[in-house]
């Protein structure tokens, strides 16, 4: 599986699908696209049937690059249970850019030093510490990803960011959605994101 040309600037997010995540992926869709980048996530492929895994794999391996934040290390939800998703997409990531290639990726986390705890198996690279802000993960973003262009200021991306923010939740309210977390509503973000960035002058 080699990524295609289209693919050189998808980046895919394996990240945390729930509430308090939420303003933290907006501005990782906003900033990426911002700075040229496609957003990819397993949000575009069905929930159901059988050839979900090659799908993930397929998705991956399309992309140059991918975000992996393992900030959800200890138990979520009603029944408090890890999530496992997250460190099995790095897994994917990992071997695609040992054994095939070209795929980087970057490790993201809210806590600093908590990696080399829970996934000591990747010291020796440093993760981008966001700490659960929308401002952090921006400037994560712009440490890992170049562009031709000049690069937005920081603040120029949090100002867009909580512009996607208010229409995220304007999304939610139209189809009265919980979150943001849904495919079509996914759809529209990265819509929406493309549109501020265009009307920034950031992209074409």
């Amino acid at each position: 599986m080699k990524t295609d040309a289209g693919g050189e600037r998808s980046v895919f997010l394996n990240v945390p699908f729930d509430r308090k995540y939420e303003p933290v992926f907006v501005a990782l869709v906003s900033g990426l696209v911002a700075l040229g980048r496609k957003p990819r996530c397993v949000l575009e492929i069905p929930d159901g049937g059988r050839g979900r895994l090659d799908r993930i794999l397929s998705l991956i391996a399309g992309c140059r690059t991918s975000i992996h934040d393992l900030s959800r290390v200890t138990g979520s939800g009603k029944r408090r249970l890890p999530r496992f998703n997250m460190p099995f997409e790095l897994g994917i990531a990992t071997a695609l850019s040992a054994l095939k290639g070209p795929h980087d990726f970057f490790l993201f986390e809210a806590e600093t030093y908590r990696l080399q705890t829970t996934l000591s198996d990747m010291n020796g690279r440093d993760p981008q510490i966001h700490g659960g802000r929308q401002e952090g993960a921006l400037r994560c973003l712009l440490d890992c990803f170049a562009t031709t262009r000049r690069p937005p200021a920081h603040s120029e991306l949090v100002r867009v960011a909580r512009r996607l923010s208010r229409a995220a939740g304007e999304l939610k309210r139209s189809q009265r959605a919980r979150n943001i977390f849904q495919p079509n509503l996914y759809r529209q973000l990265v819509e929406a994101a493309t549109e501020l960035a265009q009307e920034e002058g950031w992209i074409p």
